[in-house]
């Protein structure tokens, strides 16, 4: 007979389960059974001594964080509340949101969004498939999404991330960037347009995303899809009134908010619009606007120390920009300034090597006994005019008896990089210095990471397109935009608890946490068990209480 049995250890009740047997007339354990501690014990954890058993195992660990943001967002109710569709299937919010959080996940094609849906642990949060969820199903549910609807939706996660995650909106980031498509555009479409592609795929067709983010935690906060032959200049001017306008509605004063944004963006009618406006800015300017400065070099700067501990030099000066008198800082970048020095003092080194190399059979041989000849090879052998500064030689002898001489000027070439490293900024931003303002514009690598983000196939991955109408196309760069909303936002939360990890790793690590669904002839329900995890992930899964998830 099998019996209940109690071991108390150190204060504590483990049960077991047991047989015995007679032998020789005295009684023997035939066999023992561990159950686990009484106090942490759960019928669901009890495997049946015999029986059938399957074991599925599903995706758990980013999923599920993902998801606690979706809820705290009420992101599908905020969707549906703006989105109307008749009650068929599945609501508009809990499509994209899905697409969203594929594109997080595991990015894949529309198509194939049901079978990678079917492996992971979301069953439990979306109702059960009764309707299509393919390619069209999504075509379908993005006609819902036009620019209206996708800007009431804007401004009510906007007001949910100011109350809920207590985002600050004081200062941001604007930059835009383009990506390219496979697709030729069918009738009618604006978006699909051949331009200037930033990854040097100018045979394809483009489409623009233009995108500011908070500088708290890189935070998507705005973003414009717009046709891929539109200048950056032309969408920062057309994109500002917007900003400023959301930014009322939130009751947010944009004289309270600073907007940083680079060289490529600046029109006169953008600072037309920006003075008006009275908000604060911080931009690059190219430095062949303010050519006075560059024969500034390291010694004519201020020293400062950044956050970051690294040092930079800084001159402040009054500047005419744009029709006012602005702010120019003049920011001097030691580190950049030795890595251009170095790659400079290279190529100009092996434009040498080379000259001399060519040379070295071929001089007061065939045409290369004329000193003209010689000299124009040497010109066209040098790529970059400016390097002739810096390259000396000479021409020596009689027709067929010349000698070359031919090597680096490094007193010039010493006087030139040592003015290298220089960047400029324009600013109406009062009550910062001049180092607090470079710090400030520094901000610009969380716009860049989020574009690298997106751009990444791995992570939410808005390229390569396969759409060919505007409704489509729009629809699903603003699944993808949620997406990365989401994926930053569970990294602030991370990162917030002062866990020093980028979204790449807390990715990797998440994703590694996975679930057996355990079905057994013995119980109704499955027996849920999480995986073996490595220590990184298991400290995700404490510092998230995906444990309450379950």
């Amino acid at each position: 007979m099998v019996h209940l049995v109690k071991k108390v250890v150190k204060g504590h009740v483990y049960l077991y389960l047991e047989q015995r047997e007679r032998v020789d007339g005295k009684s023997h354990r035939a066999w023992q059974w561990y159950l686990g501690r009484e106090d942490k014990i759960n019928q669901r954890d009890l495997f049946p001594l015999a029986g059938e058993f399957e074991i599925t195992n599903l995706d758990f660990g980013l999923p599920v964080a993902l998801m606690h943001i979706v809820n705290r967002l009420d992101l599908i109710k905020i969707i549906d509340s703006v989105v109307k569709k008749r009650e068929q299937g599945w609501s508009v919010g809990e499509y994209v949101v899905l697409a969203a959080l594929n594109r997080c996940i595991h990015p894949t094609t529309k198509a194939q969004i049901k079978r990678w849906f079917e492996w992971t642990y979301l069953g439990k949060y979306f109702p059960d498939i009764d309707t299509y969820l393919d390619s069209m199903a999504y075509s379908n549910h993005f006609e819902y999404l036009t620019d209206d609807a996708i800007a009431s939706i804007e401004q009510r996660l906007h007001e949910k991330l100011l109350d809920e995650f207590k985002v600050t909106m004081d200062t941001l980031l604007f930059d835009p960037t383009n990506f390219f498509t496979y697709m030729n555009p069918a009738e009618d479409v604006d978006l699909l347009h051949h331009g200037h592609s930033k990854e040097n795929r100018s045979t394809l067709n483009l489409v623009g995303l233009s995108l500011v983010c908070a500088s708290d935690g890189g935070i998507p906060l705005f973003y414009d899809v717009y046709p891929g032959n539109k200048q950056d200049a032309t969408v920062f001017k057309d994109d500002f009134p917007r900003i400023e306008a959301r930014l009322k509605s939130l009751n947010l004063d944009p004289a309270n908010v600073i907007l940083i944004f680079d060289k490529g963006n600046i029109s006169e009618k953008a600072f037309e619009l920006i003075d008006a406006s009275k908000m604060q800015f911080i931009a690059s300017i190219r430095p062949s606007t303010v050519k006075e400065f560059d024969s500034l070099t390291a010694k004519d700067f201020t020293t400062a120390t950044l956050p970051n501990e690294k040092t930079i030099g800084v001159i402040e000066r009054d500047h005419e920009y744009h029709g006012a008198t602005r702010k120019l800082i003049i920011v001097h970048d030691p580190n950049r300034c030795k890595w251009l020095a170095g790659n400079m003092t290279k190529k100009v080194e092996k434009e040498v090597d080379a000259i001399n190399a060519y040379f070295e059979t071929r001089l007061n041989k065939n045409k290369w006994q004329d000193r003209d000849v010689v000299e124009e090879k040497i010109k066209t052998m040098v790529k970059t005019k400016a390097h002739l500064e810096w390259i000396e030689y000479s021409i020596t002898g009689e027709h067929g008896a010349l000698t070359l001489s031919v090597s680096v000027n490094h007193d010039k070439l010493t006087k030139h990089v040592d003015a290298l490293g220089k960047s400029y900024l324009i600013t109406n931003v009062n009550g910062k210095t001049a180092a607090e303002v470079a710090w400030l514009f520094r901000q610009q690598y969380t716009i860049e990471n989020a574009f690298k983000y997106l751009k990444n196939f791995k992570y939410v991955g808005v390229k390569p397109i396969y759409h060919r109408r505007d409704d489509t196309i729009r629809g699903h760069v603003f699944s993808c935009v949620l997406g990365y909303l989401l994926l930053a936002l569970l990294h602030r939360e991370v990162a917030r608890d002062d866990v020093a990890i980028g979204i790449p790793e807390m990715v990797e690590d998440l994703s590694n946490i996975t679930i057996s669904m355990i079905e057994t002839s013995g119980s109704r329900k499955p027996i849920k068990k999480i995986n073996r995890m490595s220590p990184e992930s298991k400290n995700l899964f404490e510092l998230l209480h995906l444990q309450d998830w379950i």
